[in-house]
C-alpha cells in the first residue's frame, strides 16, 4: 500500500491520494477517494513522511516536491 516506489516515483494510488489531499481537509479527501478512513490516514502519513505534503490548519498542502511529483507525467 505504499504511495512512493523505491525509485521515488508515485504509485497510481499515491498520485490519486496526493491530488485529493492538495488543499483539502482529510475528510474531503476521504470522500473523494471513497477509501476507508484508516487507509487514507495511512497513505497521507506516508506522503507526509516522504515530504510531498504538509498538514497546515487541518488541511494538506503540497510541498514543492509534491507539486513536482504530481505534475510529472505518469509512467503507466
Amino acid at each position: 500500500m505504499a504511495c512512493v516506489k523505491p525509485d521515488g516515483s508515485l504509485t497510481a494510488l499515491g498520485r490519486q491520494v496526493l491530488a485529493a489531499l492538495a488543499g483539502h481537509a482529510l475528510e474531503e479527501a476521504i470522500q473523494a477517494l471513497q477509501l476507508p478512513v484508516y487507509r487514507v490516514r495511512s497513505l497521507a502519513r506516508s506522503l507526509e513522511e516522504a515530504g510531498l505534503v504538509e498538514s497546515v490548519d487541518g488541511s494538506y498542502r503540497l510541498t514543492p516536491e509534491g507539486e513536482t511529483k504530481l505534475a510529472a507525467p505518469t509512467e503507466d
